[in-house]
This record gives C-alpha cells, structure tokens and sequence, in this order.
C-alpha cells in the first residue's frame, strides 16, 4: 500500500474538480473569493499543515497501538476542537454540551487507562493528531466565517489542496511509495491502477466538498461530534476483525465514553434546532416587501 501517496493523489484530483467548477460554474452559482492579504494566506495554509499533521500522526499511531485506542482516543476530538474552537473563534458552549464533553473526558481516560493494550508512545503520538484534527476543523469553520477573508468551500479546496500535495509528496517520496505504484501498476495494468486512482480521486473531492460544507453549515464543534458515530463503529467491528484484549474499566470508560457522544449530539443538534427555529421566525415577522420608510 502506498497511503501518503494516494492521500496526495486524492488532494490533487480534488484541486482539479474545484478548478473545473471554477472555470465551468456562473458566478451566481459560485464566484472565488480572493486572497488579499498576508494574514488570510496565513490564515488558511494552516488547514493543510493541520490536514497532514492529523494523517500523518494518526496513521503514526497505528503501528503502536490497536485500532480500539487509536479510535477511542480520537474520540478525544470534540474536546480539543471546542478548546481550540473558544480561542480562535471565541465560541462557548452550552452546560449541557460542557457536561457531556467533561463525561466524554472521563470516559476516554478510563478507556484507555486501563486498557491492557496501553503504550504511551501510540497514546502521544495519536494524541498529537488531534491537535492537527482541531486545527484543520477549527481554520475551516473560521475562515468560511471570518468577515475579513469568508471564504466558500470550493474555496477552501482551491487553496489548502496543492500546499497539502506540496507537504506530502516529499514523505512519500521518502517512503519508497513510487515503487509501490510501479509495482502496482505492473500487477494490475496502467489502466486499471489509473482508474481506481481517478475513482479515488473523485471520491475524495466529494468526500471533502461535503465535509467543508457540513462545517459551514454546523460548527467545528458539531462537525467533531458527528465523527463520534464513525468512532463507536470501527471501536466495535475492530473488536470482531482484531484479536484486541479489553478489561472491565476499559468497557466501562468505552461505555461512557459512547454514551457521552450520543448526548453531545443530541443537544448540539438540538440547540441548532433551536437557533433555525428561532431565525425562522425573525424572517417571518420582517415585513414582505422590507422595513417601511418614513
């Protein structure tokens, strides 16, 4: 397998599809918003450092520690991303959604304190990647909603796309992975190595259109909690795939670490309800044709 490689094919086909909706869509549809100034360059070349820094270390962790820790441990990110959240963007957060994250702390520590799988290497390097997973989020959300730079998701495609390939190529050149695609393709045929290339790639670019657009449309916070349904999933197929011990106070901290998930979205999508409902009806009250002048 060659992971870095693909990850920075998949980085630049999705740099092409944004182009080409670029280049093809009206301006009514979509029109780019340029980068006029050094600190909103600064601002956003911080998503792909934080994008490469996540996989980097994420995949990192893997070779120390079980599927079960890597995930329950990533299951740490709506914690560090609403950290990360209140001092880029200064959002707060609802006690019942404070409640639930301290629990989900909780849970976490439990689970993988106790976990007969512990290594602290694999806990510090996977720990790392939360950091670049929060970063990247967290920049994402700020400046599709910054006044100065609010950028569209295609945007955010167009620009983080290339400084991500730019960082991985290097790491995968380092990695022997061009042998791997040589081999690949010897294997399996040019043609059909490029086509799941290209499928990848296409997957890829809707994969990241959509999840740019859920942050904007949501929260980083809210953003990091939906991945907690995908967390309490692969913690239980790994269990069934991989022989992975567990004691009783790691079941116990896994149990609430999942249940203080669960709760956390409920109110996050419920104080989201709340706020559209809420929106609705200000825009119902306006008068139809505006205010009325004196």
């Amino acid at each position: 397998p060659a992971p870095v490689l693909y990850t920075a094919t998949c980085q630049a086909l999705s740099f092409c599809g944004a182009v080409l909706i670029w280049l093809l869509a009206p301006e009514w549809i979509y029109k780019r918003a340029p980068l006029n100034s050094t600190a909103s360059f600064l601002k956003v070349m911080l998503i792909p450092v934080g994008f490469v820094l996540n996989y980097g270390m994420n995949n990192l962790s893997l070779k120390y520690t079980t599927v079960t820790l890597n995930q329950l441990i990533r299951s740490f990110s709506p914690v560090v991303v609403a950290t990360t959240s209140y001092f880029i963007e200064g959002k707060t957060q609802s006690w019942a959604i404070l409640i639930t994250l301290c629990l989900l702390v909780v849970g976490v520590v439990m689970g993988v304190g106790t976990s007969p799988d512990f290594e602290v290497v694999g806990t510090l390097i996977c720990s790392g990647s939360l950091i670049g997973n929060a970063i990247s989020i967290v920049m994402t959300a700020f400046v599709m909603g910054d006044a100065k730079v609010k950028l569209q998701p295609i945007d955010v495609m167009l620009y983080t796309t290339i400084p991500s390939v730019v960082i991985l190529l290097p790491w995968s050149l380092s990695l022997g992975e061009m042998e791997t695609l040589r081999w690949s393709a010897t294997l399996n045929g040019t043609f059909w190595t490029t086509v799941w290339i290209l499928i990848g790639g296409f997957l890829a670019c809707t994969y990241t259109f959509i999840y740019v657009l859920l942050i904007k449309l949501t929260s980083s916070v809210y953003f990091s909690v939906t991945g907690g349904f995908r967390t309490i999933a692969a913690i239980t197929v790994s269990f069934f795939i991989f022989k992975q011990q567990v004691s009783v106070q790691s079941l116990a901290g896994m149990g609430i670490a999942m249940s203080a998930f669960i709760a956390n979205s409920y109110f996050t999508l419920k104080e989201k309800v709340e706020a559209m409902d809420k929106r609705s009806q200000l825009e119902v009250k306006k008068p139809l044709l505006g205010e009325k002048q004196a």
